[in-house]
């Protein structure tokens, strides 16, 4: 990984953060300020920005590309917890409770962060506590949806799951295209079945039947929402309240899929 001050990369920087909702209306010299304290990091798609058990000295501000969050399980593999997307920032609760990075920060496409050494943004905090107030906010939304996605692991079925992890990388991280809606982020399969707690061919199933049905359209770690309607509808079952057999494939046991028994993993934080 690729380490510099930011030098000539200053004023790119500033206009990064001076549109960064995070900053909004905290003056360019105070940003100036907090840039001169940072360093610009450069990370190859597949290299990690930092590893679980690392000691928290900083935050990460993701400017491009694209991270997976992951953690390690108790058999040692490891499992997508959370992905991340430009404007985001990592590893913010292990700094501020001042313990080890609970998860590893892979990125999944070439990325460039802004990384603040935690002394740094502490103090800058406490002279803009708008911003505090705005990481804050931004904290109790990520604990939200982890406990939003422990309840879908336990009640929801594997096709619900699936449809709401697609229609929220789609918000978070899609572009309009003319086939439909991309999700940016580069996922394999396998990625996209520890998002939703399930197994890898459950979810190759559920791809491959809602691609013949026009739902979706598949690449090589790419989705295209052709029917992102569709896909919401599922989702939240507002008019698919028996999701179609060729559709779905699978028979509903006890709330969760025949393919889901025995195979979810709960999601965990990242």
């Amino acid at each position: 990984m690729k380490r510099r001050r930011p030098g000539a990369f200053e004023g790119e920087l500033l206009e990064v953060l001076i549109t960064h909702p995070l900053f909004r209306g905290v003056p360019g010299e105070s940003l100036r300020a907090l840039i001169h304290m940072g360093v610009e990091r450069k990370c190859p798609a597949g290299r990690f920005l930092f590893l679980e058990g690392d000691p928290a000295e900083g935050v990460y501000l993701l400017l491009e590309g694209y991270v997976k969050i992951v953690q390690t399980d108790v058999s040692g593999q490891e499992v997508v917890v959370q992905v991340a997307g430009p404007g985001e920032p990592l590893g913010l609760i292990a700094m501020f409770a001042d313990s080890p990075y609970p998860a590893s920060a892979q990125a999944v496409a070439p990325a460039r962060a802004l990384w603040l050494p935690g002394e740094a943004l502490r103090g800058f905090l406490l002279r803009h506590p708008e911003v505090a107030l705005r990481l804050l906010r931004m904290l109790a939304e990520r604990l939200h949806e982890t406990h939003r996605r422990l309840l879908e692991v336990s009640v929801l079925r594997v096709e619900r799951r699936l449809a709401r992890v697609l229609v929220r990388l789609a918000s978070r991280l899609g572009e309009r295209t003319e086939e439909g809606i991309a999700v940016a982020m580069p996922l394999s399969r396998e990625e996209l079945a520890e998002l939703c707690g399930t197994r890898l061919h459950t979810v190759s199933r559920l791809l491959n039947r809602w691609q013949r049905a026009g739902w979706v359209r598949l690449g090589r770690r790419r989705i295209v929402l052709r029917e992102p309607h569709a896909l919401v509808a599922l989702a939240e079952e507002l008019e698919l309240r028996e999701p179609s057999p060729a559709l779905t494939g699978r028979k509903v046991r006890e709330g969760k899929t025949a393919d889901d028994q025995g195979g979810t993993r709960p999601g965990r934080t990242g």
